[in-house]
C-alpha cells in the first residue's frame, strides 16, 4: 500500500468527521464565513499558515513546501452549499432550513483537508510546493475567477480539482482525456410590446407571443446552424409574461442557458441567438433588450498528459479496480477558469455511488449523499497526484 493511501486510511475518521461537520453547517455562495474559519483552524492545527483570500473574504490559500525547491501544483476544492431542502434522515443532517450540501462540496472540503494532513506528513517525499485552494462560490461561478484575481494561481505550474459523482461507482476515479464538462452561459432577453385588452389584441403588441415564438425558433440553431458532431444544448428554463388573464402582455422575459463542449461553438452561439431574437422581435413588432448573455463556465477539458498522469496515479493507489469511466456531461464547473489559466490541469471525477448506502441519488437533490468509505481514497488521490507531478 502506498504511503499516501495508508495515511489516508489512518485519517478516515477525521475526514468523515470534517465532512459531517460541513454537511451539518452549510453556507451559501460568497458567505462561507464559518466554513472558511473552520478550514483555517484545521490547517493551523497542522502547523500550516493559511491565508484568507477573495473579495468575499471566504477563500483560503495555503502552501505546503517539500524538502527542496521545485514546481508548484495547486489542489482545489469548493465549499459552498445549495438552496435545497435536505430530505435525508441522518445524524449529520443540515441544521439550516432550506440549505444543504446537495452537490458534495462538503466532501471536497473534507478530502482536501485530509490531503493536507497526508502531504504535511510527506514533506520529505517531494520537492516543490503544493498549494491548497479552498474555493468559495462555485455554484454562482464567482469563486474560481475571484481566486485567480487574488493571485492564487500566480507561479502555479499545474492544478488538480475533484468532484464527487453519484453516478460513478464508489472507489473508482474517472480521469479520461478530452471534454469532461460543458461550457455554460446564462442568457436573459426581454421583449417589450404594448398592453391591450385580451378581447382586442390588435390594439396591443403581444410580447408574450413573441417570447413563445423565440423559445421555439432558438432550437433550429442546434439542428441547422451548428455541426451535429459538436453537441449543443439551448434550454429556455423560464418565460415570464403578463399581469392578468385578459390583458395583452406588454413585457415578456425569456431566460435560460447554453451548454456545449467546443470553445469555438460557445463563442459563436450568443451572436447567432441575438440574431434570431432580434428577428423574432421585428416580426412581432416588439423591442428587444439583451439583459445578459454571460459565460458562467468554460469547458472542462483534460489534456492528454495530465490524464495519463492521473491514470498512473489511480493505478498506483488502487490498481485496475480504481479506474472508472464517466462520459462527458453537459453540467458546468467554474474550475474550468483555473484549467484555462493553467493548461496542465486535471479534473477528476470521484465515484461515490453506492445504492445500498443511499448514495446514488442525483446531484442537487434533497436526497443526495455520498459513500463516506470513498472519501479517504479521494484524499490519497489529491496527495499522490501532487507528489507524482512534483517528482517528475
Amino acid at each position: 500500500m502506498e504511503k499516501t493511501l495508508q495515511l489516508a486510511m489512518e485519517n478516515k475518521d477525521y475526514i468523515v468527521e470534517m465532512r459531517r461537520h460541513f454537511h451539518s453547517h452549510p453556507e451559501v455562495s460568497e458567505h462561507e464565513e464559518n466554513t472558511c474559519k473552520r478550514v483555517c483552524e484545521e490547517l493551523e492545527k497542522m502547523g500550516l499558515e493559511p491565508k484568507v483570500v477573495c473579495t468575499s473574504g471566504t477563500g483560503v490559500m495555503c502552501d505546503i513546501t517539500g524538502k527542496g525547491p521545485g514546481k508548484t501544483i495547486a489542489l482545489r476544492a469548493d465549499m459552498d452549499a445549495l438552496s435545497v431542502q435536505e430530505l435525508n434522515d441522518v445524524p449529520y443532517k443540515s441544521t439550516v432550513d432550506g440549505l444543504m450540501h446537495a452537490c458534495g462540496h462538503d466532501a471536497h472540503t473534507a478530502t482536501l483537508l485530509g490531503a493536507a494532513k497526508i502531504l504535511n506528513a510527506c514533506r520529505e517525499d517531494f520537492n516543490g510546493t503544493v498549494r491548497l485552494l479552498f474555493q468559495p462560490a462555485e455554484e454562482t461561478a464567482y469563486g474560481a475567477r475571484a481566486m485567480i484575481e487574488a493571485g492564487c494561481l500566480d507561479g502555479v505550474d499545474a492544478t488538480m480539482g475533484t468532484h464527487v459523482n453519484s453516478n460513478l461507482k464508489a472507489g473508482t476515479f474517472s480521469v479520461e482525456a478530452g471534454p469532461r464538462l460543458a461550457a455554460a452561459n446564462w442568457f436573459k432577453y426581454k421583449f417589450i410590446g404594448k398592453p391591450g385588452h385580451g378581447a382586442l389584441p390588435h390594439q396591443g403588441i403581444d410580447a408574450g407571443l413573441a417570447a413563445c415564438a423565440a423559445a421555439l425558433d432558438l432550437q433550429h440553431l442546434v439542428s441547422r446552424e451548428f455541426p451535429a458532431d459538436k453537441p449543443l444544448v439551448i434550454t429556455v428554463g423560464r418565460i415570464e409574461a403578463g399581469t392578468r388573464f385578459n390583458v395583452i402582455a406588454a413585457e415578456a422575459t425569456l431566460e435560460g442557458t447554453v451548454r456545449c463542449f467546443d470553445p469555438e461553438v460557445f463563442k459563436a452561439v450568443p451572436a447567432a441567438m441575438e440574431r434570431v431574437m432580434r428577428g423574432v422581435a421585428d416580426a412581432y413588432r416588439c423591442e428587444l433588450v439583451v439583459e445578459r448573455a454571460d459565460a458562467i463556465t468554460l469547458p472542462c477539458y483534460n489534456p492528454d498528459q495530465a490524464s495519463a498522469r492521473g491514470k498512473a496515479t489511480v493505478l498506483k493507489l488502487f490498481g485496475e479496480d480504481g479506474i472508472g469511466f464517466s462520459p462527458a456531461q453537459m453540467g458546468g464547473e467554474d474550475y474550468s477558469f483555473m484549467m484555462d489559466k493553467v493548461p496542465d490541469s486535471l479534473y477528476v471525477s470521484v465515484g461515490t455511488s453506492n445504492p445500498e448506502k443511499g448514495s446514488a441519488e442525483p446531484h442537487h437533490s434533497g436526497r443526495f449523499n455520498v459513500d463516506e468509505d470513498a472519501l479517504p481514497g479521494a484524499s490519497a488521490m489529491y496527495a499522490q497526484y501532487a507528489m507524482d507531478y512534483l517528482n517528475e
